[in-house]
């Protein structure tokens, strides 16, 4: 009769005087306001904030781009904002470049490998 309640997609949060290096895995969302220097796995979808910065690999679900990326980002879409720029390769079905956002390098139409399945 009563559904069990499905539960949220966990957060995970770098703050801004965060400095992370190595090999990132997350289950859920990411939100990146401080440096990371390294690789990221998500199962969920990752947001580079305005004055986050990334230095690496990028696979999950939605890359959303305020902030700073250089290396290669695998997902099913990229949203880059105003003020974003991504310097790298992109595989990725959809890309979204919004004015002001900058996108220095190639984009691949399919994906280099699987992306993290949807839950």
């Amino acid at each position: 009769m009563f559904r069990q309640k499905q539960p949220a997609n966990p957060l995970s949060f770098i703050a801004q005087e965060c400095h992370l290096t190595g090999k990132l895995i997350f289950s859920g969302d990411v939100l990146i306001a401080g440096h990371v220097s390294g690789d990221i796995k998500a199962q969920g979808n990752v947001t580079i904030e305005p004055n986050g910065t990334v230095d690496g690999d990028i696979l999950c679900r939605e890359l959303m781009i305020a902030g700073q990326l250089a290396g290669k980002a695998r997902c099913k879409k990229i949203t880059l904002h105003e003020q974003g720029i991504f310097e790298g390769d992109a595989y990725c079905e959809n890309i979204e470049i919004l004015d002001g956002g900058q996108f220095l390098g190639y984009r691949h139409r399919e994906p280099l490998m699987n992306t993290p399945s949807e839950s």
